[in-house]
Parts: C-alpha cells; structure tokens; sequence
C-alpha cells in the first residue's frame, strides 16, 4: 500500500509541476506570480520531477516551437515525424538537452518570460544529482516494496517528467485533432 501511495504520489506531484508551473506559468504565461512563488513552484518542479527534471526554459523554448510549428517538420517533437514514440521520445531528448544547454539557438521570438533559476537548474543537470534521485527511489523501494514486480516502477519514476509529455503529445497529436486555429505563439 506504500509503494502505491508513493507511486501515485510522485505520478500527480510531478504532472502537477509540470501541468501549472513548467507549462501553464513558463511556457504559455497564462497567469503572473511574485518571485517569491515562482521560486516555491520551481523547488517544487525540481524536488518532485526528481531524476526526470524539466528544464523550464528548455521546456518553453520547444513547447513554443512546438505550438508555432505543428505537425510540419520544423515542429521540435511532433508525432507525425516519428514513426513510434520511442523514435520521437529520444529525438525530443535531444533536442531539449541540446536548447537546454544552448547548443540549439532558438529563433528570438520564443525566447523570454520563463522562469529561471540557475541554481536548481544546474544543479537537476548534474550526474551526481541524478544518480542521488534514481538511488533514493531505489532504496524507497528497498525498505517498502513487498514484491519484487514493484521493483519494476522504479525507472518510470526515472522518466516520469518526459513521460507525461510523451503519453500526451503522442495520443494527442497521433489520434486526436484540431477543430480551430491556435494563435497563441
């Protein structure tokens, strides 16, 4: 009963983060917050994305390319280019580690009005960082788990924070559709 609270848990924290802060607040500036809750929700990413931290700049930059470029080959990460997810997941891995760290410069027009803090940024980038969250989840798991199958959730909990976004841009692109123009980049 544990390990689904905690499961289940870290699954809603993290698309919480990523549903309000990363996307909603950081990419689409639907709303305004002082720094004071900027920084809260950013910690907030950081602690419950764990080894599967999402960059908000990183995030912004291809979720606004993404919006602007839809379903054409100039989209970051869009299903119609890719013929399963996996192929798409690792091409869009690539390319967020690769704006993430100023590799790939991005047209001026996406840039700006994301939140960033160098520090938590930095810091979730680091190896040493992601090895302490894939070995917290490991030993979690160590102390509570009661069967082994269990064990079999500790690397979804590696990849949560890509995952929601895969799970949604895959069925949302490859199986739903759009009844309107979007304006909003």
């Amino acid at each position: 009963m544990i390990i689904a609270f905690f499961f289940f848990g870290h699954y809603y924290l993290s698309l919480f983060s990523q549903t309000f802060f990363i996307h909603r607040y950081g990419s689409h500036r639907m709303f305004t917050m002082s720094k004071a809750w900027e920084r809260f929700f950013h910690l907030l990413t950081y602690l419950s994305q764990g080894v599967s931290y999402l960059n908000p700049r990183a995030f912004a930059l291809m979720h606004r390319m993404h919006h602007a470029y839809s379903d054409t080959p100039k989209d970051p990460h869009s299903p119609t280019q890719y013929p399963t997810v996996v192929t798409m997941m690792l091409a869009t891995y690539r390319r967020f580690r690769d704006i993430g760290h100023n590799v790939e410069v991005v047209d001026k027009r996406f840039e700006g009005g994301y939140p960033e803090w160098p520090l938590i940024d930095q810091l979730a980038d680091h190896p040493l960082s992601m090895a302490f969250w894939a070995l917290a989840y490991t030993a979690f798991y160590w102390r509570f788990a009661t069967a082994p199958w269990q064990y079999l959730l500790v690397p979804v909990h590696c990849v949560m924070g890509p995952l929601h976004g895969g799970i949604v841009n895959w069925c949302g692109h490859r199986h739903g559709y759009r009844n309107f123009e979007l304006k909003d980049v």
